[in-house]
């Protein structure tokens, strides 16, 4: 018997519908669509699933679901889509799958042992574990490139920093993985079993390795298993993981040092024929430990150093696992130059899974740092794993920052950390004020970037260094950079939106609500307030949502800030939005909008009175939203807000096109796309002209509409916005 699982979805829904009581008309008129459509809903004649927030939630609202009724909804409906996501996509053929796998590293020899265990292991999850430096990822690395015909529908890479500062939680990791399968941000489950879900019927069907390197313990690994035989799961760690293997029959892989003959063999691939008491003499003064013979190798290889010399000088005694290593990383930290030293030191002082040219510059203080990179990285001290994006293995960042901890002045440690700090924030709000020019400056300024992002870099900027920000936001918190860590909360925020990075933006609003706290400052508190309820109405956790709207007012009455006030009563309106309660929604922001005129804060006006026109054209009263966006544009154009009037006249001509004005709204829509195209952004524009392909469509002119819009959707796909695939289908 064929499963539909829409089918139960909307049978569910049917249920939900006769036990509340309520008539169908009614019901069908709070959600604002028709009875017939709602019936076909209710009897399950669609294929695919409704939309979550046009229908899902307005229907279960109106049968009287709690706020945790409609959480479950929520989950239940994000991995509906995901089930069926994986259903429709199974049969398509797939010629070649994605590839994270990093690249190799230095020459592989040995291990033939371990191949051989790789090889013949059968069971879909492999556990390779064995201690630090012992060459456990790049034994993965290696065997996962070598078979990686063998899985044609991609080859997945997660490095879960396992036993670095900041380990990678499950949720994040399981996300990169749904990016590589090409699964929109808009479709990411916000629920974070939901999400697990949604990797796990992705994969069904499909012919996978997926490693997971350097993973702290199973529990961080379970929730990334496919579930699927077909799919190979990989994993590196230094805990064997015995719950992982007893649970999951996980084939276990035990490494351990080579043999003298192994390593032996490694030191000649990476240094060609040496003479044999040499290298004999070497690898017993490296103790064996790969990571230790690379930088031998590295080193001789730089400098030309002799290998029976580089061997007497590590030949000294020691106790402890790891004494011969320290002793390595000793010699080759004393053949860096002084300005290459001094890096080294300060890079073991960063959070973050790596770090880019242009950060590492402001790190070290200097306009470039690439010639000193370039010494750290023929010393084997680090890897340049990206063009232009460098890596340290965790032991050699550990002792990095021992050194600089040791030997360098605490003042110069703090200074390198503010300018590494200055830079990422910096960069981050000038990216923000390209992607989102409409919003309320910063209220603690930020010192000024370079100035000239163009909207698809900062986008790829902001992409790039996702990570490596949220760890910097950290690392501001626990070394008491207080104002840094709020500015960087601030400035993150709308990326961290449009991406659906909710539980991310959440977590930045919290380190950014105890700065604020730590700076004794209520306002920025309030302000950390104010977003943190809004991003928890984006997770529907209401009660914590109104907790929040209640200290932010709070913290303003308290201060006799009557802006913060004002400000408040706006981000409340939208919570009680996303709640589906219009009414008190409405109240709070014409509320805002008073507070505002009585502040004689133009630019806040503006946008309160767009908002208020915004409501009003949710609700259908679309003659009422003309007046509030018609005012709103008079106050922005008065006060020079080029960038709100862009987004005010966008619900101008809405309106305008839903009162049948068709030439009013086209004329709304052009002035719009100037203003979009004057400001330099990019998704605007597309999204003027989609409005423009409408008014065309609307008018009968297929040829007009079908220009506007292949222009919205080139523009749109460039940057990866979700309503590429909207536009996408008007032109199919």
């Amino acid at each position: 018997m064929r499963v539909d699982p829409v089918g139960e979805f909307c049978a569910d829904l049917r249920r939900l519908w006769k036990a509340s009581g309520r008539d169908l008309p009614s019901v069908a008129r709070e959600v604002r669509i028709s009875r017939a459509q709602l019936y076909a809903i209710l009897g399950g004649e669609i294929r695919r699933p409704p939309d979550f927030g046009a229908l899902v939630r307005p229907l279960v609202l109106a049968c009287g679901a709690t706020d945790a009724e409609l959480a479950d909804w929520r989950r239940r409906h994000d991995v509906l889509v995901g089930v069926h996501e994986g259903l429709r996509h199974r049969p398509e053929p797939r010629t070649a799958g994605p590839n994270q796998l990093p690249a190799r590293t230095g020459e592989f020899a040995g291990r033939t042992a371990a191949l051989a265990k790789l090889d013949a292991a059968t069971a879909p999850v492999v556990v390779v574990a064995g201690p630090p430096g012992v060459g456990k990822t790049a034994l993965a690395v290696h065997w996962a490139h070598r078979e990686a015909a063998s899985f044609p529908d991609g080859q997945l890479y997660v490095d879960l920093r396992g036993y670095a500062r900041d380990v990678v939680d499950p949720a994040d990791a399981v996300r990169s993985l749904l990016d590589a399968l090409g699964v929109p941000p808009h479709e990411v489950p916000v629920d974070r079993d939901a999400r697990f879900a949604r990797f796990r019927s992705l994969a069904t069907g499909r012919r996978m390795l997926v490693v997971l390197d350097n993973a702290r313990d199973a529990d961080q690994v379970r929730p990334l298993l496919a579930g699927s035989s077909a799919v190979r799961t990989l994993v590196t760690s230094r805990n064997p993981l015995t719950a992982l293997v007893a649970a999951a029959g996980a084939t276990p892989v035990a490494l351990d040092l080579p043999g003298e003959a192994e390593a032996a063999e490694l030191l000649r691939a990476r240094l060609g024929d040496r003479e044999a008491s040499a290298v004999d003499d070497a690898v017993k003064a490296c103790g064996r430990l790969p990571l230790a013979l690379a930088l031998v190798a590295a080193r001789v290889r730089q400098t030309g150093f002799p290998l029976a010399v580089a061997a007497a000088e590590l030949r000294q005694p020691g106790s402890g696992a790891f004494a011969e290593l320290r002793a390595v990383f000793a010699w080759s930290y004393q053949g860096l130059s002084p300005a290459a030293a001094r890096l080294f030191r300060l890079l073991g002082l960063t959070a973050g899974p790596d770090i880019a040219v242009d950060a590492v510059a402001a790190l070290a203080g200097t306009h470039d740092a690439r010639a000193i990179l370039g010494e750290l990285v023929d010393a084997g001290l680090l890897v340049e794993h990206r063009p232009g994006r460098y890596l340290m293995h965790d032991l050699l960042r550990d002792h990095a920052g021992e050194l600089a901890r040791e030997g360098d002045d605490a003042k110069e440690r703090r200074a390198a950390l503010t300018r590494l700090l200055d830079f990422y924030t910096s960069t981050a709000h000038e990216a923000d004020r390209v992607l989102n020019p409409s919003r309320a400056p910063i209220p603690l300024p930020v010192a000024a970037g370079n100035g000239d992002l163009p909207y698809e870099k900062a986008l790829a900027w902001l992409d790039a260094e996702r990570s490596v920000l949220l760890s910097a936001l950290r690392q501001a918190r626990d070394d008491g950079l207080d104002r840094h860590a709020w500015q960087l909360g601030w400035a993150l925020d709308t990326y961290l939106f449009e991406r659906r990075r909710f539980d991310d933006e959440g977590a930045a609003w919290f380190v950014a609500l105890r700065a604020a706290t730590a700076l004794v400052d209520r306002a920025a508190a309030a302000h950390a307030h104010r977003f943190l309820g809004a991003v928890a109405g984006r997770l529907e956790r209401f009660a914590e949502a109104y907790g929040h709207m209640r200290e932010s007012m709070e913290l303003c009455r308290a201060a006799g800030d009557r802006a913060g006030e004002a400000e408040t009563e706006f981000v409340l309106s939208y919570v009680c939005w996303l709640q589906a309660d219009q009414g008190r929604a409405l109240e709070h922001i014409e509320r805002s909008l008073l507070l505002w005129s009585d502040l004689n804060e133009p630019s806040w006006e503006g946008r309160a009175a767009m908002a208020v026109g915004w409501y009003r054209a949710q609700l259908g009263d679309h003659l009422a939203a003309v007046t509030f966006y018609e005012r709103a544009i008079a106050v922005q154009r008065a006060a020079g807000d080029r960038a709100n009037e862009a987004i005010t006249r966008q619900g101008l001509g809405h309106s305008r096109l839903a009162l049948g004005a068709h030439a009013a709204a086209a004329e709304q829509f052009e002035l719009g796309r100037a203003l979009a195209r004057e400001l330099g952004d990019p998704v605007l524009e597309a999204q003027y002209a989609n409005h423009l392909g409408d008014v065309h469509r609307a008018l009968g002119d297929a040829d007009a509409a079908r220009e506007c819009w292949e222009y919205a959707r080139e523009r749109l796909a460039r940057v990866g916005h979700p309503q590429t695939a909207d536009v996408a289908r008007k032109l199919g």
